[in-house]
């Protein structure tokens, strides 16, 4: 009879703690839906030629369009750490100054899984010369307008590792932004072999 009571009693303990303890280690710890199974994240954009899709070749707007990109020594080095997104604008430009905010945020949010670039103009130097130079990525060519916003990650297509991309002049929409960021961080992390 004693032997039962033990048993019972290490039983109902385990029992208690499994379910105290499973309630407590969900995937995703802020998902409230009692969902315990990981988010499995669909990219948006696909890679192509397309306005919604990740670029290899200059696009159809651009004079060079179909041409491979020479990219530039700082897009190539921020590659190898992470996806990359720049924003060039000028302080006290006030057409530019709210997709400024817009990718400063987002720099922000996504910390440590993308490297942000915040090319001001108004910085001179280095900065001005780096925010100059992004317009080779200026998807319809000259001349160019502020604000330039450009998104950089790794992509294999065909079973070729390449440098992806997708650039706007003017203003993007927050969530359509962070669409491409997201698919950004995702594609590097698929395909990134460090």
């Amino acid at each position: 009879m004693k032997n039962q009571i033990v048993i019972s009693t290490v039983v109902m303990i385990v029992v208690m703690t499994v379910l105290i303890l499973g309630g407590c280690t969900t995937k995703d710890s802020n998902d409230n839906s009692g969902n315990t199974e990981p988010e499995i994240y669909t990219p948006v954009h696909s890679i192509g030629t397309r306005d919604d899709q990740f670029w290899i070749v200059y696009p159809p707007e651009n004079p060079s369009s179909g041409q491979p990109v020479t990219h530039l020594s700082w897009v190539n080095e921020s590659l190898k750490n992470s996806s990359l997104v720049f924003v060039v604008h000028r302080t006290g430009c006030t057409s530019c100054q709210a997709q400024a905010d817009r990718v400063i945020t987002l720099g922000r949010k996504y910390q440590g899984q993308a490297m942000f670039l915040d090319l001001d103009l108004s910085l001179g130097g280095a900065t001005e010369q780096q925010a100059n130079s992004a317009y080779l990525y200026d998807p319809d060519g000259p001349p160019g307008y502020i604000a330039l916003t450009g998104v950089f990650t790794l992509v294999k297509q065909n079973g070729v590792l390449s440098y992806g991309w997708h650039s706007w002049e003017l203003n993007v929409d927050e969530t359509e932004l962070e669409s491409w960021v997201k698919d950004a961080i995702y594609y590097y992390d698929l395909n990134n072999l460090s």
